[in-house]
């Protein structure tokens, strides 16, 4: 298309062809210039017509046979210089048939120029401009937001994880160049020129810093001087522009300062080829490709820029940080995939070692219960030896002083008693036999019976034991939460050095149940070792009177606790003192109180027992004290002897005169069911007891499945006679 340009609007004017590109004919820029051309009509249009343009600078004046259309020149539209699609309405009546004179004037930046124009309808026009606009300036913008809200993305992964310095700095450089980007299509903002020009120019140095730190974090390469070169460049740039764009003169720093930078970028693009040379990786060798078109952008936008290439050329680095930054995405992924199979690979190995640990674990617990179980029992013969001939021997020692020796032997058989007791509680919970039985139990009941029971042992220590009364009744087993509660109290009593312990218990309003707590002054746990107390086997350290234990009160505590449904909580403060919580469902129906049994000088009188017992200390002491319940004992040291006995009655055809089978669990060559099997063919339905030291899981679930009546080792006279009234009253009636 054929027009006429002058450098003044009086001329002299001077043929050109559109699209006309002022640097292409030797003509300076920036600076004002004058365009006319005509275009001729068969007939004056009847509707709307338009005039487009797709390199047209943003400030101009257009006018139509004279009359002014549009006017971007006024001094208060200070806007970048910069040649961008236009569409301008024309109406009707400006144009006539014949000759029509279309005169623009410019005010051009670097680059400068005038495209080719098109007049027609509107809607024709219309059409044809959209679809430049879009191709020229909405898909590099779309493209660009889009790059924006991946680096985003992965900016907060970096802030997530800030060991990722490459990751962190690729995020800063896609979100700053993708901005900049953008801008290049946004004419005007309410910035001033001075300063939106510096931002571009800021923009283009740190971008090449941060790519030079990307590279560098990413291939763990580190050229001598490279980022602190960087860093001082940058700063110097950057100082040096906004001087020049205080005084008018950044563009003639631009033209000095980008040649600088694009060589500054050469060193990054070497690091990341020499790193993509030695993995020959594809993502890599992806980023390198669009780093490079980064590289080859920049060179065309600078040439761009300064006007050395036509008017209707338009910038590169739009499209290629997309490309620059799916390569990077594609490293991004590989990492991530690379990641996830080796935590698939770990977690396999993890899952592997959990199997063999698990095993050893199970091994060790298994071995730890075997050792004892096998101990236990081995020191149960003698302790329940040793615990009913005490109690014979108080009973006829007539001299005080042996009395007094007597309590004390007493008093050490029942402390080693309790210790094997402790095992066998635990042997239990670990067997799962113990089945509570639920049930209204009163409260003051409780603390009456555990009073009673320690309170001597905090009287001798100089400490006060309190329990608050009360009238509730919670709904529990009553011997379980006995068992949980004394051991709680004898916690505290035998921990606490000084003051007190006080028991009590107090509803939680609106909820249904009670707070028992048991608080003292004793000298505190600290918070690590919350959990630790509960262990069997831990202890922080014995009291100061030099008992302790084994340290399983609070490990059945636990047990009891879970087995209850009953939660258990501990406040401590060291040095301070410590309160259990036990929260319990509360009842109002509460438990029939019990006549005191009368107590019988001989209460088996003309009973005849059958005793099966291969170990003859405990034989001889269990015999004695029968007897002396008036009990007519007949004792065999195991099943052969028994099995003769009976034979010779079956030949005979009479059955002993027994009411009740006492055997022990583990005997020579047989078992107590064993035992109780042989005599059930003679004597059918003859009550049983098994009298036991096993604590093994296994043993203690197969007499349990059983349903005999089973009283463990050690035991005092007064719980063999209650185990022995539980069996002969018949099945169900014997304790847990």
């Amino acid at each position: 298309m054929a027009a006429q340009f002058a450098t003044s609007p009086l001329g002299p004017w001077r043929a050109v062809s559109l699209p006309d590109t002022w640097a292409a004919r030797g003509q300076p820029a920036p600076g004002t210039g004058y365009y006319r051309a005509n275009f001729t009509l068969a007939r004056a249009p009847a509707g709307a017509w338009a005039l487009q343009l797709q390199r047209l600078s943003t400030r101009h004046r257009l006018q139509v046979n004279g009359q002014l259309v549009q006017d971007t020149m006024q001094p208060d539209n200070i806007v970048q210089r910069r040649p961008v699609p236009t569409l301008v309405g024309l109406p009707p009546a400006l144009l006539r048939a014949g000759d029509n004179l279309v005169e623009i004037t410019v005010d051009s930046g670097q680059r400068a120029g005038l495209s080719a124009m098109q007049v027609g309808p509107a809607g024709k026009v219309e059409s044809a401009f959209l679809w430049g606009y879009h191709r020229s300036v909405t898909i590099p913008q779309l493209l660009n937001v889009a790059s924006c809200g991946v680096s985003l993305f992965t900016l907060l992964l970096w802030w997530r994880r800030r060991s990722e310095v490459a990751l962190g700095t690729f995020s800063l450089l896609g979100i700053l160049t993708s901005v900049r980007n953008f801008g290049y299509y946004q004419p005007g903002n309410s910035l001033p020129l001075a300063l939106t020009d510096w931002l571009y120019f800021a923009a283009q140095v740190t971008s090449v810093v941060l790519l030079g730190f990307f590279a560098t974090s990413l291939t763990g390469y580190r050229l001598r001087g490279f980022r602190p070169a960087l860093l001082a460049t940058g700063g110097v740039l950057l100082s040096a522009g906004a001087a020049a764009a205080t005084t008018g003169q950044l563009y003639p720093a631009r033209a000095l300062a980008y040649p600088l930078l694009l060589v500054l970028t050469l060193p990054s693009l070497w690091l990341v080829a020499r790193r993509a040379r030695e993995l020959r990786v594809g993502p890599l060798l992806a980023l390198l490709a669009g780093l490079l078109a980064v590289l080859a952008s920049g060179v065309h936008d600078y040439l761009y820029q300064q006007g050395y290439t036509s008017v209707m050329d338009g910038y590169w680095l739009p499209y290629a940080v997309p490309v620059a930054l799916t390569g990077f995405s594609a490293v991004l992924m590989q990492r991530v995939v690379g990641a996830l199979s080796e935590v698939e690979e770990l977690n396999q190995t993890l899952e592997l070692r959990v199997r063999e640990r698990t095993r050893d674990l199970q091994q060790a617990n298994t071995a730890k219960t075997r050792f004892i179980a096998a101990a236990s029992h081995d020191l149960r013969q003698p302790v329940v030896t040793i615990g009913l001939l005490v109690g014979l021997l108080r009973e006829q020692v007539p001299s005080q002083q042996l009395r007094g020796m007597m309590d004390r032997l007493n008093e050490a058989v029942a402390s080693l008693e309790a210790l094997l007791k402790g095992l066998l509680d635990l042997s239990r919970f670990d067997a799962g036999t113990v089945r509570p039985r639920l049930q209204a139990v009163a409260v003051q009941a409780l603390f009456d019976a555990i009073a009673a029971h320690e309170g001597e042992a905090a009287r001798l220590k100089g400490l006060r034991l309190r329990f608050r009364p009360t009238q509730l009744a919670v709904h529990s087993d009553p011997v379980l939460l006995e068992q949980v509660v004394r051991n709680l109290v004898n916690n505290a009593v035998r921990y606490t050095d000084h003051g007190g312990v006080l028991v009590g218990v107090r509803k939680r309003a609106g909820s249904g149940r009670v707070l028992l707590q048991v608080w003292d002054t004793g000298r505190g746990i600290p918070q690590s070792q919350h959990e630790a107390v509960f262990e069997e086997f831990a202890q922080l350290g014995a009291s100061r009177d030099g008992v302790r234990g084994l340290g399983l009160g609070l490990a059945l505590v636990k047990r009891a606790a879970l087995l209850l449904d009953h939660s258990l909580r501990l406040r401590s403060v060291p040095q301070r003192g410590s309160c259990f919580s036990l929260e319990l469902p509360l009842t109002h129906a509460l438990p029939r109180p019990q006549a005191p049994a009368e107590v019988e000088r001989q209460p088996l009188a003309g009973l005849g027992i059958v005793m099966v017992e291969d170990e003859p200390a405990v034989r001889e002491a269990m015999t004695l004290q029968l007897q002396r319940w008036g009990a007519q004992v007949e004792a065999f040291d195991g099943l052969p002897a028994l099995q003769r006995v009976l034979a010779a009655h079956a030949s005979r055809g009479t059955r002993p005169p027994w009411g009740l089978l006492v055997t022990d669990n583990r005997l020579p060559g047989a078992d107590s069911l064993r035992v109780i099997s042989e005599v059930h063919r003679i004597c059918v339905s003859l009550p049983a007891l098994v009298v036991t030291g096993d604590t093994a899981p296994a043993d203690l679930a197969a007499l349990t499945a059983s349903d005999v009546p089973v009283l463990h080792k050690p035991f005092r006279a007064a719980e063999l006679l209650a185990a022995i009234e539980a069996a002969r009253a018949g099945p169900g009636r014997h304790g847990q």
